[in-house]
């Protein structure tokens, strides 16, 4: 199915991982798609951007492409994997309805661990049982249903999904300057560049950032600046220099003071406790 690929987690926890070493799902890695992790039994230990998330019997974590994450080789657990892509979402979900889904992967705004309830974990089993012994015709869009339902209450039990709902043109213009930023971040850390590219004043800019992070527009775009060059520590063997060039930065020692004000130790250091 394009787009869409369905991974028995204890298969796929058991492989013979030991000559991949680095494309290993045990160290930091970035995938550009999408991923929901759904426990049925035990429970993982699972490391999203440096932060490690305990996900439960009946709970499923969220993971957005670009992001890097990590299985933890000691847990023990059932359940699966559903990754699919950008692609896959418009294919099978008007624009609208991709609007209100695609904020469940928004990890500025929300916790990534959510709740299941009994009829979503029968979908996800049918999802899963359908991917591999479907002999329908029509089965890409008989699993894309099902998923679907799982989406769909999935973003319904967000607590914080009302109030988005109320001030949705606010929100298209914080997802516009999110996704500026994951494009435009090694170009320019100047807000003042953004808010001309959305055609807004850098006040207006400032009070959408406030209303939906609780942070000014500089301090998150500092922020996901700061991110990128953690992920990019942790997952990649960049040398400092090589990072401070990609991140857009002149030269290394304006780089090192950047990181080590926000982090309080310098990007080597850093490296150092998260290898």
């Amino acid at each position: 199915m394009e787009g869409f690929e369905s991974i028995d987690l204890q298969e796929f926890s058991k492989r013979d991982w030991n000559n991949l070493e680095q494309n290993s799902p045990f160290y930091p890695h970035r995938l550009d798609f999408f991923i929901l992790l759904i426990i049925t039994k035990g429970s993982v230990r699972h490391k999203v951007d440096l932060k490690e998330f305990l996900v439960q019997e009946n709970e499923c974590l969220i993971i957005s492409p670009n992001q890097i994450h990590a299985l933890n080789i000691e847990s023990e657990y059932h359940g699966h994997f559903f990754l699919f892509t950008k692609e896959y979402l418009l294919n099978y979900f008007t624009p609208n309805t991709y609007f209100y889904i695609s904020q469940l992967f928004n990890y500025h705004l929300f916790n990534p661990v959510y709740q299941l309830d009994q009829c979503m974990m029968d979908y996800a089993g049918r999802v899963a049982s359908e991917y591999v012994y479907s002999p329908y015709v029509l089965k890409n869009q008989i699993i894309s249903s099902l998923f679907s339902i799982i989406l769909y209450k999935l973003n319904n039990r967000n607590l914080l999904l009302q109030s988005i709902q109320n001030s949705k043109q606010g929100f298209d213009l914080f997802e516009k300057f999110k996704n500026l930023i994951e494009e435009e971040y090694h170009n320019s850390r100047n807000v003042n560049d953004y808010a001309d590219k959305m055609n807004i004043s850098y006040k207006h800019l400032n009070e959408i950032s406030k209303r939906f992070t609780n942070r000014t527009a500089k301090e998150f775009l500092d922020d996901y600046i700061i991110l990128e060059i953690k992920r990019k520590l942790s997952s990649t063997s960049l040398s400092v220099k090589e990072i401070c060039f990609n991140i857009g930065f002149d030269e290394p020692t304006n780089f090192i003071k950047y990181f080590k004000k926000a982090t309080g130790i310098t990007p080597l250091e850093f490296r150092s406790q998260n290898k």
